[in-house]
């Protein structure tokens, strides 16, 4: 457990609130004393310590930068139940009256359960239908929120069909679901997906047959057969696809891109999700477009400068986004803290604009860009 003193010559009287746009109407939520430490729990212990710390740098960040003369104090919740039991008793016995963390979602599902006595907001979010004790918040870097950022930048664009192609198994299964959910309000619709498999090269079978032209080659095979002759022939995909989104890294969006390519998908516009960007501009990607939160996109502004300082230390380089996490999650918690957030409401966060969609859900609405050589193009539209 790390105690971080607040040292300021003078103290601001107060912290300095963040930003919050009210929506009209909605009722409060629940005040909750700004008076005990606030307790971090992160797994700066095993194999998670890295991404962990990175979250701490964020929220250290923007604690000191508050001037929040606040107890602060870090725990190591380590990578094992009885390490988050352990962490997470010491810091109600030393009298913490708001817990920030953990980040996994495995810990965060066994935090609810324990239903604190203090609220909570966690850092990673609880699955949909589970538990949810009373004050006890969830913010993240949910995948969903990107896949319904692409969605909507798509219909701006009057794209409204798309085939989608996604890696198996549960990240793939959630981001689909949320692409299709948020295509279906803007009148769209997925008309074929498919899931790959991770680490394997060739997936033209699964391509042709998601941009039917697989289908057209059966069909021309069977003419041929009928025929008795042979035909000139050119495949052809099918008609009614606005755009492709593919859920990959970006080592695997380089071999499938290609791929996508041969099976007539040149000139449609292809998204993806922020795994494919690393902060650097990608030649073979280019005309890629993906959906990223505001420290990853901006290129000339204050985030800009902050993300380049960020880089320098040795726990934040490799995770930026979680350092814009840590971020949030201190100006989310000391709204929350003095009673400065009710549903409805938006906050314009490092990762996104955080929107407070129900009495315990933050979700983040995100920008979408479009990968270069030398960069990104982060302007409007298509």
């Amino acid at each position: 457990m790390l105690n971080v003193p607040i040292v300021r010559t003078p103290p601001p009287a107060e912290p300095t609130p963040p930003v919050v746009s009210r929506a009209p109407e909605t009722l409060p939520l629940p005040r909750f004393a700004a008076d005990g430490p606030v307790a971090l729990l992160l797994p700066l212990s095993g194999a998670y310590a890295a991404p962990a710390a990175a979250v701490r740098e964020g929220f250290l960040a923007a604690h000191f930068d508050a001037g929040d003369a606040r107890e602060l104090r870090i725990y190591d919740v380590g990578t094992t139940p009885e390490r988050l039991l352990s962490a997470y008793q010491r810091a109600l016995d030393e009298g913490a009256a708001f817990i920030v963390g953990p980040l996994m979602k495995e810990s965060a599902a066994r935090l609810a359960t324990m239903n604190p006595p203090v609220p909570v907001l966690s850092l990673n979010h609880l699955d949909a239908g589970g538990f949810v004790p009373q004050d006890f918040f969830q913010i993240g870097l949910a995948p969903e929120d990107e896949a319904r950022a692409a969605a909507d930048d798509a219909a701006a664009g009057n794209l409204r069909n798309a085939v989608a192609l996604v890696p198996e198994g549960d990240w793939g299964d959630r981001v689909l679901a949320a692409l299709e959910g948020r295509m279906a309000q803007w009148g769209g619709r997925i008309v074929a997906s498919a899931r790959y498999r991770q680490g394997v090269s060739d997936q033209s079978d699964v391509i042709a047959q998601l941009m039917g032209v697989a289908a057209s080659r059966e069909r021309h095979r069977e003419l041929t057969n009928a025929l008795g002759v042979r035909t000139e022939f050119d495949a052809r995909r099918r008609a009614d696809i606005d755009f492709v989104f593919v859920g990959a890294r970006a080592t695997e969006a380089r071999v499938l891109l290609p791929q996508f390519r041969f099976h007539r998908a040149t000139g449609l516009p292809h998204y993806a999700t922020s795994m494919v960007y690393d902060g650097r501009g990608d030649a073979e990607l280019a005309g890629l477009r993906f959906c990223d939160m505001p420290f990853m996109l901006d290129t000339t502004g204050e985030l800009a400068q902050e993300r380049q300082q960020a880089s320098s230390l040795s726990n934040v380089g490799a995770y930026p986004r979680l350092y814009a996490l840590g971020r949030d999650a201190y100006a989310v918690a000391a709204a929350l803290q003095r009673g400065g957030l009710r549903v409805g409401d938006s906050l314009d966060g490092a990762t996104g604009m955080l929107e407070w969609g129900d009495s315990s859900t933050i979700q983040r609405r995100l920008r979408c860009a479009a990968l270069r050589a030398d960069g990104i193009d982060a302007g409007l539209g298509l």
